[in-house]
């Protein structure tokens, strides 16, 4: 039987929203949780390339780190971007907690040359935190670019996501799945409505 993490949607569009939405739903309140155990969050790594193939193979074999980090560092983006997507604006208590976690990998990271300009990075080196570090600095590269008023909470289950539309009115996570059944809903309600002006 597959894990629940091998057959979850990517549908955040940015790693650390990938990661905010590793529970089945966000609303009206937080679901099922996928990332119980190392091994979940290890599929999790893996499956999203997190780590080149050769690293994951080395990183897999250090102890297991804490969960309770993982899911902390999980919540404080969830917190961050959710509040910014239904707000238009950063809670300081949020960014607060997630400069928490920043600075903790800062010890860890170097200013490198990529393809596509100067970036933060980590040093070569294999830590057992680092794929946390790594989407720590994803969240902090999305809350720092351009993109960020295009972070949006999904109406239907709360999943957060990066509205990639062209005129940026996306409400939902995938439209097969949370855009159907979001539809589904306005339809029926608005026949309701019809329906009792005609009673009346």
């Amino acid at each position: 039987m597959n894990s629940p993490i091998e057959e979850i949607t990517l549908d955040g569009g940015w790693l650390c929203l990938d990661f905010a939405n590793t529970v089945s739903t966000r609303k009206p309140a937080k679901g099922e949780e996928y990332l119980n155990t190392w091994d979940d969050f290890a599929r999790w790594v893996r499956r999203l390339g997190v780590l080149p193939e050769k690293e994951f193979e080395a990183w897999e074999k250090m102890p297991p780190g804490d969960m309770d980090e993982v899911r902390a560092l999980r919540e404080a983006i969830y917190n961050f971007f959710d509040y910014y997507a239904k707000n238009g604006k950063v809670h300081p208590a949020h960014l607060e907690t997630l400069n928490g976690f920043l600075h903790e990998v800062y010890m860890y990271t170097c200013i490198k040359m990529t393809d596509s300009g100067l970036q933060r990075g980590i040093f070569k080196k294999t830590y057992m935190e680092k794929p946390l570090w790594i989407i720590a600095l994803s969240a902090e590269s999305l809350l720092l670019s351009a993109r960020l008023p295009r972070v949006k909470a999904c109406d239907n289950c709360g999943w957060l996501f990066l509205d990639t539309s062209k005129n940026g009115a996306r409400r939902w996570c995938n439209m097969s799945t949370c855009g159907s059944q979001t539809k589904a809903k306005a339809w029926y309600h608005r026949k309701k409505e019809l329906e009792s002006g005609k009673g009346g």
